[in-house]
């Protein structure tokens, strides 16, 4: 089941007319009338310089990683065609091609994936169809074909048309997720109420994360076992930058922040492949088997900061995930507020974070949707970093930890307790900010240990 995501506000596009200015003759002793535009020129100016704002920002970061990443994979963008990009192994091999659908969802170009069944699979080799893989998934109580179909059948109303009925409300594409944080951002405190990452809770709890391969070697985990399992092809190159930042965050030690969850045993499933210098992805079978993995090792809280869009797949296994008592917690999204909702974080089982700066303050690149459910401290973040130094990170991805860890500390002490005593546990523990109640920029409020 998907939350509820409609968004208060502005309609999902914004017309906007720029540099128009009309004059009027008033008879006199007419009445004038307040300018009707006045009201929207003031926040279309002030989106204006958001924009600037942020691609200055973007500008710097990307100048910052150029510099970092010299060591990349090999990928070639077609100049003519920014919404394709063919991904090669080190060595110079093309593994896969990345597509951006018209709707502009990510995927892996005429890849698909669906329940098996001996019919479904035979009917596959028929059409022509490779299949590339099948899976058995037993902790998702599913086995999964990945398949690659010739051109002419890479829609969904074609293959419905050739493939059994009870197949179609499986088939899913190939989908692509990418993570939520960005390096240093530069989002201004204003208050001197100032929030600070903080411990909590000294248990050897058990917690799960998806992400990138993090860099167990970092000084941070020195004296904390880390099990992380890679679900990527070998061939491409794993990028360590966002899965060292969050483990950092959760169990990493320094004398420069507070750990989240000192004590606890991590377990990550690596699933992120470089896509280029500034980019990484993580497709959707990997995912699904880094999910599998970390419900065979009885992991009760699974921290997901990435995001992406809508699979049947991904919706049954989250379901799954849930009747069996392990709670997952999901960046809410870094694309901005007019953004749609974005997956996991909008099904109804997982429990959706934002970011907030020290003095409240919303992160300004944060999705807002009737989906997100809690806010936690997530601007200028201190943690480990992929060069063995600590620094700055902003982002949902950096908030979520937060609330996994408060999941994590509260489920130990309430063994066997639901989702739904969890979730009303956190509301009464957050902080109401902004509209009086749930509302959908912070959701039912802040997180935060005192």
């Amino acid at each position: 089941m998907v939350k509820n995501s409609n968004r208060r506000g502005f309609a999902h596009s914004l017309l906007i007319t720029f540099g128009m200015a009309t004059t009027l003759a008033v008879p006199a002793g007419a009445q004038v009338l307040q300018d009707p535009l006045r009201d929207v020129v003031k926040p279309v100016e002030q989106v204006r310089q958001q924009v600037e704002q942020r691609l200055q920002e973007r500008l710097l970061e990307d100048a910052r990683l150029d510099a970092e990443l010299a060591d990349v994979v090999d990928v070639v963008e077609l100049a003519e065609d920014t919404a394709r990009r063919t991904l090669q192994s080190t060595t110079g091999e093309a593994l896969f091609v990345e597509v951006t659908l018209p709707n502009g969802d990510p995927v892996i170009e005429r890849e698909w994936l669906v329940l098996a069944t001996s019919d479904t699979q035979t009917r596959l080799r028929a059409l022509g169809a490779n299949v590339v893989a099948e899976k058995e998934l037993s902790a998702l109580g599913m086995t999964l074909l990945r398949f690659r179909v010739p051109e002419q059948l890479d829609s969904r109303e074609q293959l419905e048309q050739h493939l059994p009925a009870q197949s179609h409300g499986s088939l899913s594409r190939h989908f692509v997720y990418r993570a939520q944080a960005s390096g240093e951002d530069a989002q201004p405190s204003h208050s001197d109420a100032q929030l600070q990452q903080t411990k909590w809770c000294d248990a050897e709890v058990k917690i799960g994360m998806v992400d990138t391969k993090i860099m167990t070697e970092h000084a941070a985990f020195a004296h904390q076992p880390i099990t992380q399992k890679t679900f990527t092809d070998a061939r491409l190159e794993q990028p360590l930058a966002h899965g060292t930042a969050v483990a950092g965050l959760l169990v990493g030690r320094s004398a420069k922040y507070a750990s989240l969850l000192p004590n606890a045993r991590l377990y990550n499933g690596a699933v992120f492949y470089r896509q280029n210098a500034l980019h990484q992805g993580a497709a959707l079978m990997p995912l699904l088997e880094a999910l599998n993995w970390l419900a065979e090792a009885q992991v009760k809280v699974i921290n997901v900061s990435l995001t992406g869009p809508h699979s049947p797949l991904f919706a049954q296994a989250v379901k799954q995930l849930a009747n069996q008592g392990i709670v997952l917690v999901a960046a809410a999204g870094n694309n901005g507020p007019l953004a749609p909702a974005v997956y996991p974080a909008a099904y109804e089982d997982v429990i959706a974070v934002t970011a907030v700066a020290a003095d409240h303050a919303i992160y300004r690149w944060a999705n807002q949707g009737d989906y997100i459910e809690f806010a936690s401290l997530g601007v200028r973040i201190t943690t480990a970093r992929r060069d063995g130094n600590t620094g700055f990170e902003s982002g949902t991805s950096m908030a979520a930890p937060v609330v996994a860890a408060a999941a994590a500390c509260w489920l130990e002490n309430n063994s066997g307790a639901s989702l739904a005593a969890l979730r009303s546990f956190l509301q009464g523990s957050a902080e109401d900010l902004g509209e009086t109640g749930h509302d959908s920029v912070f959701g039912h409020g802040l997180i935060y240990l005192e």
